[in-house]
């Protein structure tokens, strides 16, 4: 990488698409000063992060307003958001937000992708493990 500085953000079901998410969040903070995740459920992407030990800078919701927040709140050069789709979603800001697709960062960086079968079971047990922690 150059010299320049980013900030890296994964949607929560792009992590829970890779092999090793911890090993792809280390990866990442090699050439990204902030790592972080973008989800609608933070009680499922706090899960995931516990059972991964993945370390993220910060948690936003899937907003335009909250990810133009986070690009002044960290003054990089670069923010670029990874995503399940091809296209960029709706909610990611024109200006200041770059979007790659999981398979094309994937590809670039030498990450492994999970079968899908694998991450619909995990989505079930972060389910079951939200409903059996509200009864506690």
């Amino acid at each position: 990488m150059t010299g320049e500085t980013m900030t890296l953000a994964f949607e929560l079901a792009a992590l829970r698409q890779t092999r090793e998410p911890q090993a792809v969040v280390v990866d990442a903070r090699r050439w990204a000063q902030n790592v972080g995740l973008i989800s609608t459920d933070f009680g499922a992407a706090h899960a995931f992060s516990a059972k991964y030990l993945v370390r993220r800078d910060f948690q936003v919701m899937p907003t335009a307003s909250d990810l133009r927040h986070l690009g002044s709140q960290y003054d990089t050069e670069r923010h670029v958001l990874i995503g399940t789709t091809s296209n960029r979603p709706e909610y990611l800001p024109p200006q200041h937000w770059e979007y790659l697709s999981l398979a094309d960062a994937a590809t670039a960086a030498g990450w492994s992708l999970e079968n899908p079968e694998t991450t619909l079971r995990e989505q079930w047990t972060a389910r079951l493990y939200r409903v059996l922690r509200r009864r506690e």
